[in-house]
């Protein structure tokens, strides 16, 4: 019987059909994270400057949009090699993931003082995903 369920989620290639959907999802992520860093997109007010958290650092204007460029030619990237089943896509997606756990460690360390980072810090500690 267990069998016979596994065969529901393995494509016909051997690679789970969940990994191909996650490739999928980054695939279409990366693409708009691309967009958004091209044209300038904001989320929120206009008056908002365009900011970035890359490597537990925030970039803000130029720097915020080619650190969300670089995001998102490394999202395309580990997509690309997950969809075309080669091993370096898995592990340049795990790379990126503990990029983004050390840069939580890393901006929540460097901002424990400032009384104006208050309420990023605990944003950040809660999207945090050593906090799930």
């Amino acid at each position: 019987m267990a069998a016979d369920l596994e065969h529901e989620f393995v494509s016909a290639d051997g690679w789970p059909r969940d990994l191909q959907a996650f490739a999928m999802a980054s695939l279409f992520w990366g693409g708009f994270l691309l967009v958004r860093a091209i044209f300038a997109l904001r989320a929120g007010a206009p008056a908002v400057p365009f900011e970035d958290v890359f490597l537990g650092v925030k970039f803000h204007a130029d720097h915020a949009r080619m650190t969300m460029a670089l995001q998102a030619i490394i999202f395309v990237a580990f997509a690309i090699g997950i969809l075309m089943h080669k091993r370096w896509g898995l592990i340049l997606a795990l790379l990126y993931m503990a990029q983004v756990i050390i840069g939580h460690v890393i901006f929540i360390a460097s901002n424990l003082g400032v009384d104006s980072q208050r309420i990023h810090l605990k944003i950040a500690s809660i999207e945090s995903p050593s906090s799930c």
